[in-house]
């Protein structure tokens, strides 16, 4: 129903609407809060006890929106018959990250670096896919693909050890030196999903070259009482089915204590691309988290734990026996054999799981300050079944353990100054079962940040320091590294190669804001990046790419010099748009170059890939804008292009994204059907565009196996709708992608020498939230 409308004649339009706005942590009360019921005039500012009123209502359903300087805004739905207090505790963003919108029409963003956001609806709209995949919806962000079930995000085209991924505050540690080995983590853990873009290795640590992903679960019940949330959606080119569920609460009786339960199942089959299923790529998971938190006004903890578990099968083409066949795979357009729909599962496939427990707490040292303190402990176990020997156990497992800890005090305003000052420290071990691929190893990492945030009139500026220190000790026969000698006495003679890293980070950034609509965000920052265990000492068989690939014992440390300026028109009831140029130089940088001369083993002919090193760099543009062309239609576009040139060699970079250019129209509409039955109405159209990579190095067959394919337009569609029953709410969404049923293949999929990407999708998705 819309507030004040469609109420019967002898509706009572006396009802009084009133809350109490306070800190989500010591419960004080926020005076000068903004509490608007949108789509209405209503407006009240909180008083000097944080307490606000409407008056004169009529029966009906309101959306409130609540904002406070410092704090993140929130918003609530509810259905309104009789007087209602509403209390709200706002959740304090005390480094200042405050969330930006991914839509063009997005708040100031509060950090003097590019970021975007992802949450609510246009995160809903994704459930289903992978976390890259959800990503791609903003701007400069694409992802690099094993096949159709595994997607790693790129962000400037850069990914796996240079793009940081935290989890619910967690530096996520896994086998992340593989391009098909996708984070570990259930999308629907996330209320919001927040990209940091350039060098952000000052707050998250060394590593952070290209940038950092923010995987960030909604916050605990603060209200007492108990609710949840059933999603399930289903996709048609894999007959993917989904169910995910939540419960939480906060009793009335401890209204201090607040927990959370939630789990995942999904299953797919064999994905079917316009002409053909791919055989073996069906995958499932079964997933679950675990949440509680205990909060008074000094102090709070709360603790969490989650498990991601995985079985995927690994395309069967990508494993091929002999050179011949190597050959004709790389010339066939479709591969062999055919296959048809099967949610079967057979080798080779690949079994992962991903346990994360993390605890967390907080201490207030004054009115405006607190200390912060994190442990974390991750545990990822990792499978390979291969085609050929024995299939009843795996070919090789590995096993890794990471100890996390965070200590961190956010001091109250000095001289106009609010920042932080912290520690970490990581202690990591690997080890593995079967074939060498990568070797045991422990490593230990610690270090010390110290950012500061300055504010007058239209500036806000930001610098920040860091330094670490990395000790890496690798445990490896000689006979499992390419110096072998094939004498059995000095092959078996154990090597540990020790390695000691230290170096500083820095950031330094600025906004200017002109005025209501226009900032200019400039920033300059530089990390660093030691070489991984894997670039060092690999050297076997890359299970989920199908290549054998070599380490280089002889690496350096990476540094990268990242300058980016953004310039922004927002908040207009028109047009908005932003604007973002990069330069990312990259001394030492470390990459995989094909190697055209295939690897022969006892398990068959593979290709072939090694790490080297040279000074590059990465350039590039980020465009997107809208116009709202009537107060229901709006058009958006948005554009990336990114080049990376090594500069040594004096020529391109391999496996560097295309251009992406997209444009779409969407309508909405708030309200339809009788008494407003359908809320949030919307459909929208849109086309991609990824020509051809043509900037690539000279003489490129002899770098890699295939040229790069044409380039796609790809036709999609989104509609979507609330519906509003009683006081029930669901939320109905449809999703097509491909709908033109295109054949094409993507530059960033290491599969494509064998097979099309996948063809027309159509994903229905269902949201219930219910109240208790």
């Amino acid at each position: 129903m819309t507030p004040g409308k469609d109420a019967p004649a002898d509706a009572d339009c006396g009802i009084t609407l009133s809350g109490k706005v306070t800190d989500h942590e010591d419960r004080s009360p926020l005076i000068g809060a903004t509490v608007v019921l949108e789509g209405t005039p209503h407006t009240s500012i909180t008083d000097a006890n944080g307490h606000y009123h409407f008056h004169d209502l009529c029966p009906g359903t309101y959306r409130l929106a609540v904002s406070y300087l410092g704090y993140n805004p929130e918003r609530l739905e509810k259905f309104v018959r009789a007087p209602e207090v509403i209390n709200f505790r706002l959740h304090p963003d005390a480094l200042q990250l405050h969330s930006v919108e991914v839509r063009i029409a997005k708040q100031r963003e509060q950090i003097p670096q590019a970021t975007s956001h992802l949450s609510g609806q246009e995160l809903r709209q994704t459930h289903g896919q992978s976390l890259a995949q959800s990503l791609e919806r903003m701007t400069g962000l694409t992802s690099i693909q094993t096949g159709p079930s595994i997607a790693k995000p790129v962000i400037h085209g850069m990914h796996s050890n240079r793009v940081l991924v935290m989890n619910n505050g967690v530096r996520h540690e896994a086998q992340q030196w593989g391009s098909e080995h996708a984070p570990e983590i259930d999308p629907f853990v996330a209320s919001a999903l927040t990209v940091v873009k350039g060098a952000a290795g000052v707050r998250y640590g060394a590593d952070a070259i290209g940038g950092v992903i923010l995987v960030e679960p909604k916050a605990l019940r603060d209200s007492a009482g108990t609710s949840a949330e059933l999603n399930l959606v289903g996709v048609s080119h894999n007959r993917q089915g989904v169910v995910s569920g939540m419960v939480e609460s906060n009793p009335a009786g401890i209204p201090s204590l607040s927990w959370r339960l939630q789990g995942t199942l999904k299953k797919a089959g064999n994905s079917k691309t316009p002409d053909y299923y791919l055989a073996n790529t069906g995958y499932q998971e079964q997933n679950f988290s675990a949440a509680a938190g205990y909060t008074r006004e000094k102090f709070g903890v709360d603790a969490f734990f989650s498990r991601f578990d995985t079985k995927l099968g690994v395309f069967s083409a990508s494993h091929v026996g002999n050179l011949t066949d190597i050959r004709n795979a790389l010339q066939r357009e479709r591969p062999e054999p055919e296959a048809a729909f099967t949610y079967d599962i057979g080798v080779p496939y690949q079994n992962v799981t991903h346990d994360l427990m993390r605890l967390h707490g907080f201490y207030r040292t004054g009115s405006a300050s607190r200390l912060l303190f994190t442990y974390a402990r991750q545990y990822n176990q990792r499978e390979e079944y291969d085609a050929h020997g024995d299939q009843s156990t795996p070919g090789l497992r590995f096993e890794i353990t990471t100890h996390s800890s965070e200590a961190v005090w956010e001091h109250p305003l000095i001289w106009n100054l609010k920042g932080s000052i912290g520690a970490t420290y990581q202690y990591q071990f690997n080890r593995y079962e079967g074939r060498f691929f990568v070797p045991f190893y422990q490593s230990h990492t610690g270090g010390l940040f110290w950012i500061e945030n300055w504010e007058k009139g239209k500036w806000h500026v930001e610098a920040g320091l860091r330094y670490d220190y990395r000790y890496l000790q690798a445990k490896l026969y000689r006979k499992d590294t390419p110096e072998r000698t094939g004498q059995s006495e000095l092959d078996n003679e154990l090597l540990t190669p020790t390695h000691r890293f230290q170096n500083l980070s820095g950031t330094l950034g600025a906004i200017y804001h002109f005025g209501p609509h226009l900032d200019l965000n400039l920033n300059a920052s530089t990390a660093w990046r030691s070489p991984t265990t894997s670039e060092l000492y690999s050297n076997g068989i890359h299970h989920g790419t199908g290549t054998y690939e070599y380490g280089n014992a002889n690496l350096g440390v990476e540094r990268a010099y990242n300058f980016m300026a953004t310039l922004a028109y927002v908040q207009n009831k028109r047009l908005n748009g932003e604007i973002s140029v990069y330069h990312n130089l990259i001394d030492n940088y470390i990459y995989q170059e094909p190697d055209t001369v295939p690897t022969l083993t006892i398990r068959g002919a593979f290709l072939t890939a090694r790490q080297k090193q040279t000074n590059a760099t990465f350039s590039g543009v980020d465009v997107s804008a809208s116009y709202q062309l009537t107060d229901h239609l709006l058009f958006a576009t948005k554009a990336s292009l990114v080049r990376a040139y090594n500069q040594s060699a004096d020529e391109y970079l391999i496996w560097i994204p295309s251009d992406r250019y997209e444009n779409s129209l969407r309508y909405s509409v708030e309200r339809l059907g009788a008494q407003g039955v359908f809320a949030q109405n919307f459909i929208s159209i849109s086309g991609l565009a990824v020509p051809r990579q043509r900037h690539i190095p000279a003489n490129y067959l002899a770098r890699d196996y295939a040229m790069p394919p044409a380039g796609y337009f790809l036709l999609n569609a989104e509609a979507g709708t609330t519906l509003q029953l009683g006081k029930q709410q669901i939320e109905v969404g449809l999703i097509g992608r491909n709908l033109l049923n295109t054949a094409y293949r993507d530059y960033l999929n290491r599969f494509r020498y064998y097979a099309d990407e996948i063809g027309r999708s159509i994903t229905l998705r269902v949201s219930i939230p219910l109240n208790f």
